[in-house]
């Protein structure tokens, strides 16, 4: 066990908008909510957890928490009642299960999002655990890393502000799609947001279909990013994922955002992002769903497709940088654009991207896999 700084809060928020792939909220709502914490207590600590230091016992579990809905219409929400209310809620479905509900996780990576069932834990007095439910952002709950490696999904939580609570079971515990239905629905009905908590999970569980390491890895991107100036910070993300045997590639590293379409509909935000190389004058085309679905250059052709990280990172900030989900996107924003594996559980099963192919039809997507060089 060890325990985590507000330092490493900090870098949380910085790491996890970059795994966010241009999803799973801003980078403001997770200062938002670490910001709410210090007012709290100057220097809140949590207890992190490595997944070999949880129990055997397969009835000691972990739960998630999550905000789901449109990342322009709840911009600058945090979510935070919903977190501890879905977490509450779904201690007690444990609880009436026989087992007990010891650890949170970070459900998804996200600047608002992976610090939301992290502050959930704090004011709940709970332990976190180093992992992550997907290692990045994901648009759908069938669209996540556990379904994929037998994880059930259902029983899952939704929770209103207000301290409204669902459970929901679906006949097959297996259909997520039917969970992401539901769940949409709820959303929909709360003014495009709502918190839910879901993928109950043991230490096998985890073993098998979760991000193990997470949290680590994303305090190391997070300090490159919080520590770095605009000159350094691609170099120094680079080095880290190479030390970490992945592949790290920068697109653009001098870019100018010059158009942007982006709609909210059904709980998401979908669209594209075109950005101007002003050192080569290409252009390239971020095609997104909350998260950045595929990059298309200038010629059309796709050179990368989800899973793998697609990051924007805002360049122009003076000495800081930033990485930007689509709620925070404009037009002449002086922006790079970075290639990234995302974890190794992505990689393992054909299924791991036939998942996103309907999500990935509907943004004008029918090929292939498309990855970066060195991953095996």
């Amino acid at each position: 066990m060890k325990q985590l700084t507000k330092e490493d809060l900090r870098y949380i928020v910085y790491g996890a908008s970059f795994y966010g792939g241009g999803g799973g909220g801003s980078m403001d709502e997770g200062i938002k909510l670490l910001e709410n914490m210090i007012k709290e207590n100057q220097n809140p600590t949590l207890d992190i957890y490595s997944v070999d230091e949880m129990e055997d016992d397969p009835m000691i579990l972990s739960t998630m928490a999550a905000a789901m809905g449109s990342p322009i219409e709840t911009k600058g929400k945090t979510f935070q009642e919903e977190a501890v209310n879905s977490i509450q809620g779904m201690a007690e479905e444990v609880k009436s299960r026989g087992g007990q509900l010891k650890y949170i996780y970070s459900g998804e990576m996200g600047g608002g999002n992976t610090l939301l069932p992290l502050y959930a834990a704090w004011k709940l007095d709970m332990p976190i655990l180093d992992v992550d439910g997907n290692g990045r952002a994901v648009p759908a709950m069938n669209t996540s890393l556990a379904p994929i490696h037998d994880v059930a999904t259902s029983p899952f939580l939704l929770a209103s502000e207000m301290g409204d609570t669902l459970v929901a079971r679906t006949k097959d515990p297996m259909d997520s799609a039917s969970c992401e239905k539901i769940a949409r629905y709820m959303c929909m009905a709360y003014n495009q947001g709502i918190g839910f908590s879901a993928w109950l999970m043991n230490k096998e569980d985890h073993l098998r279909g979760s991000a193990v390491g997470q949290m680590t890895k994303t305090i190391e991107v997070g300090k490159a990013l919080a520590d770095s100036t605009p000159d350094e910070v691609l170099e120094h993300l680079q080095k880290i994922f190479r030390d970490n045997g992945d592949a790290c590639e920068v697109v653009i590293a001098d870019g100018t955002i010059t158009d942007i379409h982006i709609s909210a509909e059904g709980g998401f935000d979908t669209g594209f992002t075109t950005i101007l190389d002003n050192e080569t004058g290409k252009r390239y085309t971020v095609v997104c769903q909350n998260e950045n679905l595929f990059v298309k250059d200038d010629k059309g052709k796709v050179i990368i497709t989800i899973p793998s990280i697609i990051a924007l990172l805002n360049m122009g900030l003076g000495d800081e940088v930033r990485a930007l989900s689509n709620s925070e996107t404009e037009v002449g924003q002086h922006v790079a654009l970075v290639l990234a594996d995302a974890d190794k559980r992505w990689y393992d099963r054909p299924e791991c991207f036939d998942n996103w192919s309907e999500i990935l039809e509907s943004a004008g997507y029918t090929g292939k896999e498309v990855r970066l060089k060195g991953i095996k």
